[in-house]
C-alpha cells in the first residue's frame, strides 16, 4: 500500500476517535448546543471523507480528487468496492430530505443556505455574515459502530493487496 493511502486511513481513524471522545462528554456545559454537536459532526464528516479517499487511493494507486463532497466520494467508492464485505453505512451520503416542505420552501432553503454542509459544520458564519447552525447529533454507540465498520473494511482492503 502506498504510504499516502495509509496516511489517509490513519488520519481518518484519528478524526473518528476524537469524534467518539467528544460524543461522550455529556456533562459538558455546551454538549447540547448545535455548536458543540457540529464539531462532533464535522470530525465525523472529515473522518468519512478521508476514509473514502483512502479506499479510492488504495484501489487506484492515484491521489483522489480534491473534493469534500461525501456523496461524490461515496458513489465512487461503491463503484470500486462492490462486494457486501465493503458495505459502508455512513451519514451524509445522500441529499437532504425535505419531508413536509413545499417546493417554494425547499427553493428558499437552497437560496439562503448556499454553503456546503462541510463548511456549515466547520464555520459558524458564512461570507455573507449568515449564521449557519445545522442540527446534527451522532451518539457514541453509532460512532463506535461506524469505527468498527471502517476498521473491518480497512483490513479487507489490505487483504486485497496481498
Amino acid at each position: 500500500m502506498e504510504r499516502f493511502s495509509q496516511a489517509l486511513f490513519d488520519k481518518s481513524a484519528a478524526f473518528l476517535e476524537v469524534a467518539i471522545i467528544s460524543s461522550k462528554e455529556k456533562s459538558s456545559f455546551r454538549y447540547n448546543t448545535s455548536e458543540y454537536s457540529n464539531v462532533t459532526a464535522y470530525l465525523t464528516h472529515h473522518s468519512i471523507e478521508l476514509f473514502l479517499k483512502f479506499a479510492i487511493s488504495a484501489f487506484t494507486n492515484e491521489t483522489p480528487e480534491q473534493t469534500h463532497d461525501i456523496k461524490k466520494l461515496y458513489d465512487e467508492y461503491n463503484k470500486l468496492y462492490t462486494g457486501s464485505k465493503f458495505k459502508l453505512d455512513i451519514p451524509q451520503n445522500t441529499e437532504m430530505e425535505f419531508l413536509g416542505f413545499t417546493n417554494a420552501q425547499i427553493q428558499e432553503y437552497h437560496e439562503s443556505n448556499r454553503l456546503h454542509i462541510d463548511m456549515q459544520l466547520r464555520y459558524p458564519v458564512g461570507n455573507n455574515k449568515k449564521v449557519y447552525l445545522p442540527i446534527t447529533m451522532y451518539d457514541t454507540d453509532y460512532l463506535k459502530k461506524l469505527e468498527k465498520n471502517m476498521e473491518k473494511i480497512y483490513l479487507d482492503i489490505l487483504n486485497l493487496e496481498v
